[in-house]
């Protein structure tokens, strides 16, 4: 836990800085002859100010009202001041968290229970000349996510049809089982918006975890516990999934953990393409206005899902073997 709250105040820093000294959220106003409304906006924010001392009084903002407020360029009155603060940081990004975090969930579930899958049915048949779940799962590791999303996208999604309101605007209709936009409420809804999302991140991670499995599982089956377990006559499927799966499982659950920061950056992709409302619209929004305090609020709350998902990791593999328990 402490080594976890301690990777995620080096990101704030690390992000913080970066932000801070390469990006410049008053940059419309640099074109503007009268430079005093620009000078306002960074006297406000103490955009000019050494970066260590802005990141401290940052970081005790952080501490005691959040995230803050997005950078503001309205100014207005005699004197000349900012007229009102920007919008709040701290529930777009944690509501874009949220979706990202049940997209990442989703997704880990699908990729389980594909790769003990493929793994496992490549694992009982390591000598035959065609594999097809294993030559797919090779294929879609192949494939960037945002490709995979896109052609779900375009393959699976009913037609989206215009229809005109009563105003005289134009509005979107969606017709099918999965639809594409953020999830508006209940676990129909839910499981209709992030089923495609979660199975365009889950079969890239197949793709390459299927072969951890079939090479632990190809072990763990020629291992003499399995032989001692066949000799006392259990049944072949017992000894695949009691014996051979849940030690194969453990390696697969370890290397998973240590790639949950890709495979969080990847669910930008399919959140992007999805237009889900998660950590991707926050990035870019953030991204075009060139705040660097909800940049690096982005990056704080992205750390800390991380390290959500390690700590979970973590107490799975002890689960797993309980010799890890013990030591």
């Amino acid at each position: 836990m402490i080594l976890a709250a301690s990777a995620v105040v080096a990101v704030s820093f690390a992000a913080f800085v970066t932000f801070g000294l390469s990006l410049d959220p008053t940059y419309p106003l640099r074109q503007d002859p009268d430079q005093h409304p620009r000078q306002v906006v960074l006297r406000y924010y103490h955009l000019s100010d050494p970066i260590l001392s802005r990141y401290w009084r940052w970081a005790k903002g952080v501490l005691e009202h959040g995230f803050g407020q997005t950078v503001s360029l309205q100014t207005t009155g005699a004197p000349l001041h900012v007229a009102s603060p920007g919008t709040p940081i701290g529930p777009a990004v944690w509501h874009g968290a949220g979706i990202t975090a049940q997209l990442v969930a989703f997704s880990l579930v699908l990729t389980v229970l594909g790769s003990i899958a493929v793994g496992t049915y490549s694992a009982r048949r390591p000598y035959a000349r065609v594999d097809a779940p294993r030559l797919a799962s090779y294929l879609a590791a192949s494939m960037p996510t945002f490709l995979i999303a896109y052609l779900l996208k375009r393959a699976i999604v009913g037609n989206v049809t215009f229809v005109r309101t009563f105003t005289g605007g134009l509005q979107f209709q969606q017709h099918g089982v999965f639809l594409v936009g953020p999830p508006s409420g209940g676990f129909v809804d839910w499981f209709r918006h992030m089923t495609l999302p979660a199975l365009a991140l889950a079969l890239g991670l197949i793709g390459i975890y299927a072969r951890y499995v079939r090479t632990a599982m190809i072990v763990s089956l020629g291992e003499q516990y399995t032989t001692v377990a066949r000799a006392k006559g259990l049944p072949e499927r017992r000894v695949v999934f009691r014996h051979a799966l849940r030690n194969s499982l453990v390696p697969f659950t370890s290397l998973l953990s240590l790639e949950m920061g890709a495979v969080i950056g990847a669910s930008l992709a399919a959140d992007a393409v999805f237009n889900l409302g998660g950590l991707a619209q926050t990035f870019l929004s953030g991204l075009a206005l060139a705040d660097p305090f909800e940049l690096t609020a982005l990056m704080v709350v992205t750390a800390a899902v991380v390290a959500c998902f390690l700590l979970a990791s973590d107490v799975l593999v002890g689960v797993l073997d309980p010799r890890l328990r013990v030591a």
